[in-house]
């Protein structure tokens, strides 16, 4: 019988090749960040707080709010934990999502979706995220001159005969406007108390010092038309300062404002596969303050209607607007107690009293009514009363 290799050691004890497959699938084990073991990143020399992955990220997250980067690509996405940080960027409107392991990105690709927050708060510019599967080797068209690519603890887990042709792709290729790579410092290792030549993970093919890492990044200014800003996350414990930060990074800058034709692609090349991809709610510009506000205004006032009716059975409430001034989803637009009452009185679910300074609201019973739609009783053909219960426009449940 053939031994089967099995190359996650977590799961060596699998009785048969769908014991193992099963259980490397399934997304309760994984690590927050690859489907591989977890890396080695504290020891009884060291320890991090917050964990040194979410300093990364913020780090990273830094940059780009620093650039004000609109287009970016995750190399080496995994679980899509990155995207989670990326997504909440108002200033973002593509992220690509890349990574080949295709049944760890079906796995995840739900965390994409847009949740009710997203929905409710419309954001104000468009955002696509794309999951896309395949080689960061490999080129896609769809991926060419972007703001920024990341590639966060993913050069390690190449073969060192595919570095390059990996910086080939990136830098000649893709050609984006900043590159961001972050790779473990080995210097950093012997506080970890490792075993001559142990790497932090199984995975890792190497593990570069500092020089080394620099020497990278210079080959790639050299050949490519890009510069270079070294960084670190992680600091080592004061009385070990010489062995640098545990987790070493550089921004990479393309000096180039402009692509020549030369270096563009003839024809689109869309070599990756498109397991997920999804467009955020954003919001409709054509209205106006006014018409939020004016939404605002008839939701508090009902709110207020409901309350007083289940606490003391007014079927008929007065609200003063100086106190709806007080509500901060009404005080943030900054108008007059005259412009409000002038919105009340231009809608039909309102009534402003003769003094200009208080809003009647007829109240809606305990058990909650059909929603309001904007029919009259005449138009409801009998059926039962109105209730003025307003739908506004980003109420959608």
């Amino acid at each position: 019988m053939i031994p089967v290799i099995r190359q996650d050691p977590r799961f060596a004890d699998a009785e048969d090749e769908d014991e193992y497959q099963s259980r490397r699938s399934n997304p309760l084990i994984r690590d927050n960040r690859t489907c591989r073991l977890k890396e080695v990143e504290s020891s009884d020399l060291v320890k991090f707080e917050p964990p040194l992955y979410i300093q990364r990220y913020a780090r990273v997250v830094e940059h780009c709010k620093t650039g004000q980067y609109r287009t970016i690509a995750d190399f080496g996405t995994a679980e899509l934990t990155f995207v989670q940080y990326l997504k909440n960027l108002d200033f973002v409107n593509q992220i690509f999502a890349v990574d080949i392991d295709r049944n760890l990105l079906n796995s995840q690709k739900h965390r994409c979706r847009p949740q009710m927050f997203d929905h409710l708060n419309k954001r104000s510019e468009p955002l696509n995220i794309s999951v896309l599967c395949g080689s960061v080797l490999e080129f896609d068209s769809r991926l060419h001159d972007l703001d920024c690519i990341c590639a966060i603890e993913l050069i390690e887990h190449l073969q060192k005969d595919d570095v390059e042709k990996f910086s080939a792709a990136l830098f000649g290729r893709y050609q984006p406007k900043n590159v961001i790579i972050t790779t473990p410092n080995k210097d950093f290792n012997v506080l970890f108390e490792f075993e001559p030549d142990q790497m932090r993970h199984w995975d890792h093919k190497f593990e570069w010092t500092r020089e080394e890492f620099r020497t990278f990044c210079e080959g790639v200014t050299t050949k490519y038309d890009y510069k270079f800003d070294l960084f670190g996350v992680g600091d080592p414990p004061s009385e070990h300062q010489t062995v640098g930060p545990c987790s070493q990074g550089a921004v990479f800058t393309r000096q180039a404002s402009k692509l020549g034709s030369s270096s563009l692609e003839k024809f689109p090349t869309e070599v990756y596969e498109t397991l997920y991809s999804v467009d955020y709610p954003v919001e409709d510009k054509s209205l106006t303050p006014d018409y939020h506000l004016t939404n605002e205004i008839i939701y508090q006032c009902n709110q207020i209607g409901i309350a007083e009716y289940q606490e003391q059975g007014d079927e008929i409430s007065v609200i003063s607007i100086a106190h709806l001034q007080t509500f901060p989803s009404i005080d943030q637009y900054r108008v007059s107690d005259a412009h409000i009452a002038e919105l009340a009185r231009a809608t039909e679910h309102l009534r402003v009293m003769e003094d200009g300074l208080s809003i009647l609201v007829q109240n809606v019973p305990d058990s909650p009514p059909a929603p309001y739609w904007g029919f009259s009783d005449e138009e409801n053909d009998g059926a039962g009363p109105s209730y003025n219960y307003h739908v506004g426009a980003e109420e959608l449940w």
